[in-house]
């Protein structure tokens, strides 16, 4: 729907979450590789032992992601994410003062804490609120700065290791991150719609009117999260949850290394920033397919992608098919961060979504704890990344399938369906 003047008020949400986005979630997913080598030099620790840092980040969003998903949904969002920001940039900012691997296991404990309170559960949360039509695109538009943030800081943090070292680039960023998202959160960021007293967008719509993502999204299933424990695609969604969060982990903690192993810096400065570039296209064209065919055709498109990625990385010596990997991979990276929540919307329904995406992203957030030392431990013990790519391969495939299938056989569960079919047995 369409504010009486100006712009419907959602759209400022996504610009806002955008900023977000590109601040200071590729400081956690995409960037975190670019200090392993610094880093590992000056302080004479292993390459495991620095990915480890994370993998910290991670695991507290283990426990965290339900709790913060529970709070924000009971009108919390404001002070978690304005706290969370704060906190997040100082404890980013106190890398700098590692002088050991358990100083950087220290820090990380509280950027993982403050990340998950102030980045992508809320953004999810926001997206989710304020759009019923259009939410595929939305969110897309608000990843998107994930890949705006990368490709940008890919060659500022390069330029500052460069000049001034491991240690000031981490106060720097930390300062960037601080003037840039502050303000949003303080300013811009409403919850729901009721706080503007609106309505979601698209909710004057009949169901007829909806594109097919936005009818899956707005079904609601007569189970609970709790009830569906016991349901086969219940297992199937974790499955491919977990999955996905090993995929992306290992891979975007572990390509830039990997790929400045093989080449010079500026090219793997160049090789981030393509595929951060082309991630930007990939989540709205993902987002696109999602609101216009659903989930099963949007899965097929990014997890194919991200497949290809790890197959052409295989020959990543080769500078041409390590540019086509670039483009590849760009495309894939949605699934990482766009594609969760319109799944979980599409599983689980519009009634159970807050529940059950605090629930996915802790399932999820395993396997990103997982991924990047996964891939960093078969290199110490073979010396190479080949077999870690080929894992990654077959993790892709079993994501797709764990996504499919969960979607395919949650339908029984919707539109009363499942009332009959429970009261036949």
């Amino acid at each position: 729907m369409k504010e009486k003047q100006g712009i419907f008020y959602g759209w400022w949400i996504v610009a806002g979450c955008v900023v977000i986005t590109a601040t200071i979630v590729p400081l956690v997913m995409s960037l975190s590789g670019k200090y392993a080598l610094a880093v590992i030099d000056e302080l004479q620790i292993s390459r495991s032992q620095f990915m480890l840092v994370n993998t910290i980040v991670q695991l507290v969003g283990i426990v965290l992601s339900p709790l913060v998903a529970k709070r924000i949904a009971a009108g919390q969002m404001k002070l978690l994410q304005v706290a969370g920001i704060i906190g997040f940039c100082i404890s980013y900012f106190t890398y700098s003062l590692a002088q050991s691997a358990i100083h950087l296991y220290i820090s990380s404990l509280f950027v993982g804490l403050f990340y998950w309170m102030s980045t992508l559960i809320p953004i999810s949360y926001m997206i989710t609120m304020w759009f019923k039509e259009k939410r595929g695109l939305a969110m897309s538009i608000a990843m998107a700065g994930i890949g705006i943030g990368g490709t940008i800081f890919s060659q500022v943090v390069t330029l500052f290791l460069t000049n001034y070292g491991w240690r000031t680039t981490y106060q720097l960023m930390a300062g960037i991150a601080l003037l840039c998202s502050l303000p949003i959160a303080l300013l811009v960021f409403k919850s729901s719609p009721k706080e503007k007293n609106l309505q979601p967008y698209g909710a004057e719509k009949e169901p007829q009117q909806l594109s097919e993502g936005a009818v899956e999204e707005s079904a609601n299933s007569s189970l609970t999260v709790k009830g569906s424990y016991t349901k086969f695609f219940f297992w199937l969604a974790m499955l491919g949850m977990f999955l996905n969060g090993l995929i992306n982990s290992g891979a975007l903690s572990n390509f830039p290394a990997a790929i400045q192993e093989m080449h010079n810096p500026a090219v793997s400065a160049n090789i981030i920033s393509i595929y951060s570039f082309v991630g930007i296209f990939g989540k709205l064209i993902l987002g696109w397919v999602n609101d216009k065919f659903g989930v099963v055709i949007s899965s097929f498109f990014g997890c194919g992608a991200f497949l290809l990625a790890f197959v052409l990385m295989l020959n990543g010596q080769n500078t041409t098919i390590l540019y086509l990997m670039a483009f590849s991979f760009g495309l894939g990276t949605p699934i990482g961060t766009v594609s969760p929540p319109l799944i979980t919307a599409s599983v689980f329904g519009q009634k159970n979504y807050p529940e059950a995406y605090g629930l996915v992203t802790s399932i999820m957030t395993i396997g990103t704890a997982l991924g990047s030392v996964f891939v960093a431990s078969i290199l110490d013990t073979t010396g190479s990344f080949q077999i870690a790519w080929l894992c990654m391969i077959a993790f892709t495939a079993l994501t797709l399938f764990g996504w499919v299938g969960s979607y395919v056989t949650s339908r029984r569960y919707f539109g009363g369906k499942a009332d009959r079919l429970e009261s036949a047995k």
